[in-house]
């Protein structure tokens, strides 16, 4: 595995680990208004790198607003449409309640 420096935007810190088999983007911090597209270009430009699988880890998300959420959908619908896999990472009760309240908790693949 081979970690890339982090993208930091002012509340999310994004690290990309790539291996032969997909690729991990850890956030750490806030998926809001503010760092949601950058989550975004992330992804596509690994997709475009030739990655069909990416996971999307978020153990380390303090907050995550509608603004994330409708990234993390964008991205699901786009790697549907691609044939691409795009896998979540459960994160801390404050996150995942998002999911709930919103009812998209199914739409998303979750790795334990």
């Amino acid at each position: 595995m081979t970690p890339s420096p982090s993208s930091q935007a002012q509340s999310l810190e994004i690290h990309v680990v790539r291996d032969r088999q997909e690729a991990t983007v850890a956030l750490h911090g806030e998926l809001d208004l503010v760092s949601a597209d950058m989550l975004e270009g992330e992804v596509r430009k690994l997709h475009l790198a030739g990655f069909d699988r990416v996971v999307v880890d978020l153990r380390h998300v303090e907050f995550l607003d509608s603004t994330g959420l409708r990234v993390l959908l964008s991205l699901r619908n786009a790697a549907k449409r691609e044939r691409h896999r795009l896998v979540l990472v459960p994160g801390p009760r404050q996150v995942q309640r998002l999911f709930e309240l919103t009812a998209t908790g199914p739409l998303f693949d979750w790795r334990d």
